[in-house]
């Protein structure tokens, strides 16, 4: 099943003004990437954005008598009915939402109400020599939509072609499987398969006076183990349906430092990672590892939600 219903986040603030009419760079990508993925998978999309202004100037602009708060309201509007139009000049069945609050908890709930299969939103850099930054917005949307979240990076304009995704073996990671087929599927684009093996770890065991034979022997059933584990986990999916195909790799060091690095080298467009909740908890925990690559891994992210997963705003929490 291709992504049905999609939400885009779309930032208006601009500068001191709490709405504006052209989109930042990290938007105008959003929009673009909905539009692309909406256009393979013959999904809607429904644009969103939320101005973020305080109870306080809510109140002091609520008592004004020519009601600017809905003028701001209006102009919000105003500006998403022209990015509507663009989708639908391209085909894409699309709509508006404008809503008050912060941007990242209100994406997050209308995720949750409107029953969203993925949640789009852009992301800035600090600079040219700075690494993808996270910034609150993403991080509350990744932390509490009930479904996938795709952060994309504003420097990634061509047709999205290499997708990997991250998987540490265990089952919560299915989810983020499948998620890479579906997404690989309907961009036509090609999937890696990427585990990090820390083998070197082995190696200390030549001091405790393990064998070096026996050492090799550790390190290859580690890595057999690995593989027969990565194709079975592929192997639960639809990946043959992919044109593009498929290539497993096992990458050696730590994740944190091996699959940045594979980013790079393969010139990777969206990286895909599964995502861990705490027993209980139903706001999202990010694992260690992914929440040491997310800020600095040089590709669009897509952190998808493991099947237990339940937002914060699910009534029935």
């Amino acid at each position: 099943m291709a992504y049905q219903k999609i939400l885009v986040g779309i930032d208006l603030h601009q500068g001191d003004r709490v709405a504006g009419q052209e989109l930042g760079l990290a938007s105008r990508t959003a929009l673009t990437e909905a539009l692309n993925l909406a256009l393979h998978s013959g999904g809607t999309v429904t644009f969103c954005t939320a101005l973020n202004i305080s109870a306080q100037t809510a109140t002091l602009i609520n008592q004004d008598p020519q009601n600017l708060l809905k003028t701001v309201e209006d102009f919000a509007a105003v500006a998403l009915d022209q990015v509507v139009a663009e989708a639908t000049a391209k085909g894409v069945t699309a709509d508006k939402v404008v809503r008050f609050g912060h941007p990242g908890d209100e994406l997050a709930k209308l995720a949750h109400e409107g029953h969203y299969d993925l949640v789009i939103v852009g992301t800035r850099t600090r600079s040219k020599t700075s690494q993808l930054l996270f910034g609150s917005t993403a991080q509350k949307v990744m932390r509490a939509a009930p479904c996938a979240v795709w952060i994309v990076k504003p420097e990634i304009t061509s047709e999205i072609r290499e997708i990997a995704v991250a998987t540490d073996l265990t089952e919560s990671c299915r989810p983020a499987m499948t998620a890479a087929v579906k997404l690989a599927r309907a961009l036509n684009a090609k999937l890696f398969v990427v585990h990090a093996v820390e083998s070197a770890e082995l190696s200390s065991l030549l001091v405790a006076g393990i064998s070096p034979d026996t050492v090799q022997m550790a390190r290859e059933k580690l890595t057999e183990d690995a593989l027969s584990l990565m194709h079975q986990h592929l192997t639960a999916t639809d990946y043959r349906t992919l044109a593009q195909g498929v290539k497993v790799e096992l990458l050696d060091g730590p994740p944190d430092d091996v699959i940045p690095q594979f980013v790079i080298d393969n010139e990777i467009d969206v990286l895909v990672l599964g995502t861990h909740a705490r027993s209980g908890i139903s706001r999202l925990v990010l694992g260690n590892t992914a929440e040491r690559i997310l800020p600095t891994v040089q590709c669009s992210v897509l952190a998808v939600k493991p099947g237990d997963f339940v937002s914060p705003y699910a009534t029935d929490k």
